[in-house]
């Protein structure tokens, strides 16, 4: 390889070892082959890596073409060293012909060695190979082929095929067929239907033809007509037609791999032309120059033009979609395995590189997650004793300093880009890969380690593995009490819906109201009575002068207990795969898909001054309250009757009231709740504040976007206002 010159250079990235490491070799008379077989619409492709590569199995769509892995994991194969030389043989030619690098007569000087497959190359090289099949390599097919192009081995045409005419080494596609009677206006109505002109006048213009008559083997045999387009006059020059040829055909060059899906949209892998009923083919080709063979001297192409224009279509998009499985199958030993694939992939997949699944809304989940387990660590601690104390402490845990510093201790790849397909070069020539990856920031890198705590946590919705997570990432995790990060997080919905338009405490309201009369300090038994628990640290929970503490931890855990659900249940309505793709392929607005804006327009709705205040009161939170000012309570009094007149139709009206409410009652909504958790676990604030917000995590699921679009328009004018 050495001796070999280099005469490409693509910018793809990072090649992961399971596409780019030598294969391996065996006694020197096998070689471990592992066959990736997807399944393309109703076709499949077997793709060769050197390493065992492990799939999700997700559909994916791309080009109008739904792939899907057949397998969980890459099949073993052996095969003897002369097999695999044919299978690159194999390769060479049909890349050459799709990338056009071979000459007219033989393959290209360009194309690497056999050793260059089994050694470590100093410059990486893809070392994926295609092969035909459905279960397993078909050895004929690929031995017809080599032979075919290496022995000039020859099929008369047949309609379908691709073809070829003087040499194997140029293929060609049949643009029209015609017999000795077809009419020359005929073939000029085929060129404009099918685009390659756009009316008569151009074809004119372009043929230098004046009047349209006789048959068209006459306007291509009349070598003393006047001067015509240059592929016309050298078919004149050239042409020659035996006595018994019948059938006669205009056929073009195919196309090159890069001009399949030509005029596509890469980014989001939409091609207008595949999405009609005619997929992309080399079949098809716009290109003016054109030649002519008559029966006798036109050949069938020996593969199936089926498995020539899925590779077509997909290999390349494959390379890069190979290369993710990669990142995510790494990505997935280095975090030992704590995660589903399929999350992994969401997790390391950067907005630039998916716009619909990336990492937001699982940083969203994560930064919630990790923000309850560092809550926990450090209230754990006596020695923590203010709230401010405790605030400083977790921000430094939890800024993007922090978590990019224990990111880059997994030394993971993301997919921070697209890779357009026209980068990728014909990886049977030596090529120059540029192995930089695109650098992300420190913030990106800080979003991504929140995604994988994310990932690391719905796998099973407990903490435990989160924990796990952060001990091998050195993340500084050190707490003790068990009971803090046992359970779950996740209330039974049971299917329910939230159908009535109505807000829920409207309805709250007209089966219970407001207590008319505003108790104080009230004997803590009866608040306990009315949460169901004994509760030793209840009096710090609702004393004004003590209960910081809690109020810190309860701000954690019901943060979590909304994000938890309320992702949970927004992805099962807003974030199916078919949604992701029909927003894609601009068939869906964008806006009704789930993002991370909805989930943290989630936490203000639920989370604001206005609800929890609101919730405190109508649990009569106030009525326990200790320590409280006469002014706090004239105020808390004032609130309090403006509320029973509410009528709460929408979600509006509660969150207006976040100015109004004392701050202390929704420190005391969060404060009780810590109160709960630390003495009888998530299973009690389940029980407790999770049956309180079932009714109203239901209906912002249900009506999600609709209160997501209203927070926007206020951010706007909000904005407008201050310019």
């Amino acid at each position: 390889m050495a001796n070999q010159e280099v005469n490409q250079v693509q910018s793809i990235g990072y090649l992961p070892p399971q596409l780019s490491s030598p294969y391996l070799q065996l006694n020197g008379k096998q070689v471990l082959l592992f066959l990736n077989i997807f399944e393309i619409d109703d076709q499949r492709l077997i793709i060769i890596s050197p390493r065992i590569i492990e799939f999700s199995c997700l559909t994916v769509k791309l080009f109008s073409s739904n792939i899907k892995p057949v397998f969980h994991i890459s099949q073993r194969l052996l095969v003897t060293l002369e097999q695999f030389k044919l299978i690159l043989s194999f390769n060479m030619l049909l890349f050459g012909d799709l990338y056009q690098n071979n000459t007219s007569r033989s393959i290209s000087k360009d194309v690497r060695n056999l050793n260059s497959f089994f050694i470590e190359c100093p410059i990486p090289q893809l070392n994926l190979l295609v092969v035909p099949g459905v279960y397993s390599i078909n050895f004929e097919q690929i031995c017809e082929f080599v032979q075919f192009k290496l022995m000039g081995k020859r099929t008369p045409y047949q309609p379908g095929n691709l073809a070829y005419s003087e040499t194997p080494y140029r293929v060609c596609s049949v643009l029209f067929p015609f017999d000795k009677q077809t009419p020359l206006l005929n073939f000029f109505f085929y060129l404009i239907d099918n685009s390659i002109f756009q009316n008569m006048n151009e074809l004119q213009d372009h043929y230098k033809v004046e009047t349209i008559k006789g048959t068209l083997l006459e306007f291509l045999l009349n070598k003393d007509g006047p001067p015509s387009d240059s592929s016309i006059q050298l078919i004149r020059k050239k042409i020659n037609i035996s006595k018994d040829d019948t059938q006669f055909y205009i056929i073009q060059q195919m196309k090159h791999l890069n001009y399949m899906h030509q005029d596509a949209d890469y980014a989001n892998f939409y091609c207008q032309t595949c999405e009609s009923n005619t997929k992309c083919s080399f079949l098809q080709s716009n290109n003016k120059q054109i030649f002519f063979a008559s029966q006798s001297q036109l050949y069938s192409y020996p593969l199936a033009t089926v498995f020539v224009d899925i590779v077509g279509r997909v290999f390349q998009q494959l390379i890069c979609l190979m290369k993710f499985y990669a990142y995510a199958q790494n990505a997935s030993y280095k975090i030992q395995k704590l995660a589903t694939l399929q999350r992994i992939e969401e997790a390391i997949s950067c907005p630039s590189y998916d716009q619909e699944r990336n990492y937001q809304n699982l940083e969203v989940l994560g930064d919630s997650v990790i923000k309850y387990i560092v809550s926990a660590m450090l209230f754990e601690d006596p020695k923590n004793t203010t709230e401010s104390q405790l605030s400083s402490l977790r921000i430094k845990l939890i800024t993007n300093k922090h978590l990019s510093q224990v990111y880059q201790t997994l030394q993971i790849h993301t997919m921070n880009s697209k890779i357009h397909y026209k980068k990728i070069r014909n990886h049977m020539i030596i090529t120059i890969n540029d192995q930089q990856d695109f650098i992300i920031s420190k913030k990106q890198q800080a979003d991504v380690y929140e995604a994988l705590c994310g990932a690391c946590y719905v796998n099973s919705y407990s903490f435990k593995d989160v924990i796990k997570f952060f001990q091998f990432t050195n993340f500084g995790f050190k707490g003790q009490i068990e009971e803090y990060y046992k359970g779950t997080t996740l209330i039974e919905f049971e299917q329910e819906n939230y159908q009535d338009n109505d807000y829920p405490l409207k309805k709250i309201l007209n089966n219970k109201p407001f207590t008319d009369k505003i108790l104080w300090e009230q004997p803590l038994q009866l608040l306990e009575q009315s949460l169901g628990y004994q509760l030793k640290s209840l009096r710090e929970a609702v004393t004004v002068e003590d209960y910081e503490r809690l109020e810190f931890l309860g701000d954690a855990i019901l943060e979590l207990l909304i994000v938890a659900n309320i992702h949970k249940e927004c992805e099962k309505l807003y974030y199916t795969f078919e949604q992701q793709q029909l927003c894609r392929e601009g068939k869906l607005d964008p806006l009704l898909l789930l993002c991370p804006g909805m989930l943290h327009t989630a936490k203000i709705i639920l989370l604001d001054n206005g609800f929890m205040g609101t919730m405190a009161l109508y649990y009569n939170y106030h009525h326990y309250i200790r320590g409280i000012s006469e002014s706090q309570r004239q105020d808390i009094e004032r609130v309090y009757e403006k509320l029973k007149k509410e009528e709460f139709n929408d979600f509006r009206t509660i969150n207006e009231y976040a100015s109004q409410i004392p701050k202390i009652m929704s420190d005391l909504w969060e404060s009780v709740a810590a109160s709960i958790m630390i003495e009888h676990g998530w299973e009690a604030v389940l029980k407790t504040y999770g049956q309180m917000y079932k009714p109203f995590m239901l209906y912002v699921v249900d009506n999600i976007s609709l209160i997501y679009n209203y927070y926007q328009e206020q951010n706007k004018l909000i904005q407008k206002d201050k310019i």
